[in-house]
């Protein structure tokens, strides 16, 4: 018998084949997980599937169709792409462009950039090196007026260099966590533009006579940095605030920036900013609104970080802590504050993660039996798979959290039982439909559903 985890790693076509069926078969799927999966503006559900392609043509002509261009400032503009944005400030000596978007939003930002300016493209700034952020620079190199001119410095801190190694190192497992097609990850050192000019903590920079600040904190990358223009009163928050509840519990990611993120809200709040131009999200052109914007994350993410800290000070479990967690209305009501893409309880296991080790402070589970015995044991224990197929399922409708504990025991036990995959498809669809869920377990529930369709359809069950 299989276990479905090693299904999953052989046949990874199946697996997409079975994710694009129920997809098609049932769009709410999709629909429900886009309501958060635009990060604030406008979604391409082409883009989503295809963030490392330069040539996926669907991915650049919706990317193209959907750009648009928001005047800030005199001489400063907000590049709203869908998903993620760009920000584009012109000088005397050519243009600082503050990020480049997924790789196949290259050329939609060149053609918005042209809309505007005809100036070069003096200096490029990777605020981080995710790639909804990075990887759209290599269409800015084929622009023949910035060519003319001299290639643009690249710009960024220093530990960038080290992200897109591990972007190489690692393609495979960022292929699955980021439900991106394997072949589309970078495979060498080309695939990249590379950081020209690296800093560690601040970096001032002249750019036609003008004074430009990239000042570094870890946050949502370890790399990341905020641009600040004195001159302008214009400040560039990359990912620091993004207009929601921020990326910070993403558990399928590596460690996140948690105390540093809190200082750097706080530091930009301070800097007297007219214009507030964020990497995801409208830009913020009111200065008592941008500082209270930044200092309300600020105290709700501090908020999160202390009671974790006095959890484990009080010695708590590590679901203890989580599960006692407060969320105050101040903060549950506010709505730059809204719950779409990980809740507080995510934060707060980034932040256990940032100070404590693996373990969950369950004795059995330090060295813990093969999860597939453990589901077979529960599974016997309950009178067999049947009964948990049963039980599961009259709970779907007033206790679905025990529902899905119940379908991953019969999964785990017996995949290939030929009532479990479909109780899980049914389980995890409601878990997707339920209004308390986030997007980030919802692409989680949505693999695990593509991974019983794909048992089903092995077993010709269409």
């Amino acid at each position: 018998m299989d276990d479905p985890t090693s299904m999953i790693e052989r046949d990874v076509e199946a697996c997409t084949e079975a994710r694009i069926d129920l997809i098609r078969n049932d769009p709410i799927l999709i629909e429900r997980i886009s309501e958060g999966g635009a990060f604030g503006g406008e979604n391409s559900r082409a883009a989503s599937v295809a963030m490392f392609s330069r040539d996926h043509p669907g991915a650049v002509e919706d990317l193209r169709a959907k750009a648009h261009v928001v005047e800030v400032a005199p001489r400063s503009w907000l590049m709203r792409l869908p998903i993620v944005n760009s920000a584009v400030f012109e000088t005397d000596a050519g243009l600082l462009v503050c990020d480049t978007g997924m790789a196949p939003a290259g050329p939609a930002l060149l053609g918005a950039i042209r809309s505007v300016s005809d100036a070069p493209i003096h200096t490029i700034v990777y605020s981080h090196g995710h790639v909804d952020h990075a990887y759209g620079t290599w269409a800015l190199l084929e622009d023949e007026a910035t060519m003319a001119a001299g290639p643009p410095a690249i710009v960024a801190h220093r530990k960038v260099a080290e992200r897109f190694a591990y972007y190489l190192r690692l393609r495979g497992m960022v292929a699955r966590y980021m439900n991106q097609p394997p072949d589309h990850l970078p495979a060498s050192e080309e695939d990249f533009v590379w950081p020209t000019v690296e800093f560690d903590d601040v970096l001032r920079l002249d750019i036609g006579g003008e004074t430009v600040h990239l000042v570094h904190h870890p946050a949502e990358t370890d790399d990341q940095c905020y641009v600040w223009l004195p001159d302008r009163q214009a400040l560039y928050s990359a990912d620091y605030y993004q207009g929601f509840l921020p990326n910070m519990g993403n558990g399928k990611r590596v460690q996140r920036g948690t105390d540093q993120w809190v200082i750097a809200l706080r530091e930009m709040a301070d800097l007297g900013a007219t214009a507030m131009l964020p990497g995801h999200g409208e830009a913020i052109v009111n200065s008592e609104m941008i500082r209270s914007e930044l200092r309300i994350l600020a105290d709700a993410l501090a908020h999160i970080i202390d009671q974790v800290v006095d959890g484990l000070n009080a010695r708590l479990r590590k679901d203890q802590i989580v599960d006692c967690l407060n969320w105050p209305a101040r903060f549950a009501d506010h709505p730059t504050l809204a719950v779409t893409y990980v809740s507080p309880q995510d934060i707060a296991r980034m932040v256990l993660k940032r100070w404590t080790g693996w373990w969950d402070d369950i004795p059995s589970h330090w060295s813990p039996a093969p999860v597939a015995d453990q589901a077979r044991t529960i599974a016997a224990l309950a009178g067999g798979v049947d009964s948990l197929v049963e039980v599961a399922r009259t709970l779907i409708d007033h206790d679905l959290t025990q529902a899905c504990h119940l379908a991953d025991w019969a999964w785990y036990a017996q995949p290939d039982h030929p009532e479990v995959p479909q109780l899980v498809i049914d389980v995890y669809r409601a878990r997707i439909l339920d209004p308390a869920s986030n997007t980030q377990e919802m692409t989680v529930y949505l693999d695990h559903m593509a991974a019983a369709r794909a048992q089903q359809l092995q077993a010709g069950h269409r």
